[in-house]
């Protein structure tokens, strides 16, 4: 009976050891309108990017946001998961990954710190990659056109709000800065979306830039719905 003791008592303290996962994530289904704001944009923490942690991480601010089916958004909604990131220079970042950092800033929520799913699902950064920018703000989600969210637009096109926004290396911003790419969309409740591909939509909305509207590579790369 004691030699089964000793046995089990270091497999015991090997599972307490290992690192505890987050459940499996669950689809939060939102209705179109839904006040989300727009999707944040999260960096993987980079020494070359944000500097070494030990002598800059008081420069961070650290900015909670909500993870909803997989993205990240400033306001939440039931079933919502808060995340603790940091923000610079109008960048969001996971904090860094080295087991020293934990505990070592005091302005941190340690019990809201990311998950092993939302490290896998964060942007590497790469210079072609970042926006060095700083007058183009934060990243914006963009979504594609969905009659089921956004009703049939011979309908409803005159409830949504045309926009522009500034593509640069694929991704939209509200602000403008050199070398960036005016795209004319739509707006609904925070919820931005690129108009109908239907050829009678053309020439119908008499407020909409159809001379800035979206290209063939602005519709394959937005995402269908949040």
């Amino acid at each position: 009976m004691r030699i089964a003791t000793l046995v089990t008592l270091p497999l015991l303290g090997a599972l307490i050891a290992l690192p505890a996962r987050a459940p499996a994530q669950t689809t939060i289904t939102v209705a179109f309108g839904t006040r989300l704001g727009p999707e944040i944009s999260v960096f993987a923490y980079a020494p070359d990017r944000h500097g070494d942690w030990r002598a800059t991480y008081r420069q961070w601010t650290p900015v909670t946001l909500y993870d909803i089916n997989g993205h990240y958004y400033r306001n939440s909604i039931r079933g919502a998961r808060a995340v603790l990131v940091y923000q610079l220079n109008n960048e969001a970042f996971l904090p860094p990954q080295d087991s020293a950092w934990v505990g070592s800033d005091e302005r941190y929520n340690y019990q809201q710190q990311p998950t092993p799913e939302d490290y896998d699902r964060a942007r590497p950064y790469t210079p072609d990659a970042v926006v060095h920018d700083p007058r183009l703000g934060e990243e914006i989600g963009v979504l594609g056109y969905s009659q089921e969210r956004a009703g049939d637009w011979r309908d409803n096109f005159r409830s949504w709000a045309p926009a522009t926004v500034y593509e640069v290396n694929g991704r939209y911003y509200r602000r403008n800065a050199p070398g960036a790419r005016r795209v004319a969309i739509y707006r609904y409740h925070d919820e931005y979306f690129l108009p109908p591909q239907d050829q009678a939509w053309l020439g119908a909305d008499k407020r909409f830039h159809y001379d800035q509207k979206p290209n063939n590579d602005d519709y394959g790369r937005v995402r269908q719905q949040p």
